[in-house]
């Protein structure tokens, strides 16, 4: 006859204790930066459409047209009927390539 015997360690066991070591990830810094195109609305489109045949920027991401009032604002367009178009990107900033 064939007996087998089994051992099993305890869950408490030094075998099966382990600790992992603290988290110390740290985050990438973020820096914003801000793109705008001032002119004609279909000057304004077509420069955003060719940003986003560059990949650079998808056209969602670019607020709608904004007219400049008729006393205009800190921007004063050259032409009338020119728009404002903005977007703001979200840079990361190599922590090691400033030092």
């Amino acid at each position: 006859m064939l007996t087998i015997q089994y051992t099993w360690s305890s869950p408490r066991s030094e075998a099966t204790q382990f600790s992992l070591p603290p988290l110390t990830c740290e985050l990438p810094r973020r820096r914003r930066l801000r793109h705008y195109i001032i002119g004609l609305p279909e000057d304004a489109q077509l420069a955003i459409d060719r940003l986003h045949l560059l990949r650079y920027a998808e056209r969602f991401e670019w607020t709608h047209a904004l007219e400049f009032p008729p006393n205009g604002i800190v921007l004063n367009a050259e032409q009338p009927g020119e728009v404002l178009r903005c977007l703001h990107r979200e840079m990361r900033s190599n922590p090691s390539a400033n030092e």
